[in-house]
């Protein structure tokens, strides 16, 4: 691994500290509109 474990972790963290509104866009179920919106058949 490029990583130690603590790192990637860390890492991790930051990136969904830094990204709050795409979490919030996944878990509200939002993604989904979009999906259905784009690939309508």
């Amino acid at each position: 691994p490029s990583l130690q474990f603590e790192e990637g972790l860390e890492k991790t963290v930051e990136w969904y500290l830094e990204n709050e509104e795409w979490l919030s866009d996944v878990t509200s179920g939002d993604y989904i509109k979009y999906y259905d919106t784009q690939y309508q058949s």
